[in-house]
């Protein structure tokens, strides 16, 4: 009899035993398992934030960006006899001869209209370049969008003797373009 007694106590320790592991088990399984699904979930939000945050920075860093350029664009109201009178006055402070200026069609860009002037002229290398360097330089916005260059004495009609520009002097057509906000 005395087997049977001891053989009791063994046997409720090993169910106490199971009892107390299985309800470790289940206790981790139902109340560790949620927090660590939590955790992946929050860790996923931190980054999503992280990306937010950085994203928010480069807006911020273009808005900077936008304001110097912003200044540069010419204010409302002012449109081609603005950038007529503007070139115009540029190329003769250089002592450049305007033969014809002839605005081209305002296209719209959204939020911008782009104007621009067709010029032909006649000057020397030397004062075309510092014209189109005068004009690539302006406080606003200007832009020589084409040119195309001629040396006069490869024209056809060019006559060395009766001509007041000389042979190597350049006939050029200039093609200057800025973008102004809509009204």
């Amino acid at each position: 009899m005395k087997k049977n007694t001891n053989l009791q106590p063994n046997k409720l320790i090993i169910v106490s035993i199971a009892i107390g592991i299985s309800t470790i088990v289940l206790g981790s399984v139902l109340i560790f398992a949620p927090f660590i699904n939590k955790n992946k979930a929050l860790r996923s939000d931190i980054l999503e934030e992280r990306k937010k945050n950085v994203l928010i920075g480069k807006i911020r860093g273009y808005g900077r960006h936008l304001r110097v350029y912003e200044k540069r664009i010419p204010e409302q109201g002012r449109g081609v006899s603005w950038l007529l009178s503007e070139v115009v006055d540029m190329a003769s402070r250089e002592n450049i001869e305007v033969s014809s200026v002839k605005p081209g069609a305002p296209e719209d860009r959204g939020l911008y209209i782009k104007i621009y002037v067709i010029m032909d002229t006649v000057s020397t290398y030397d004062q075309l370049g510092r014209f189109i360097s005068k004009v690539e330089s302006y406080d606003k916005f200007l832009l020589v969008e084409q040119t195309t260059i001629k040396r006069r004495d490869l024209e056809k009609d060019f006559n060395k003797f009766s001509s007041k520009h000389s042979a190597f002097d350049v006939k050029a057509n200039i093609v200057i373009s800025t973008i102004i906000f809509k009204e």
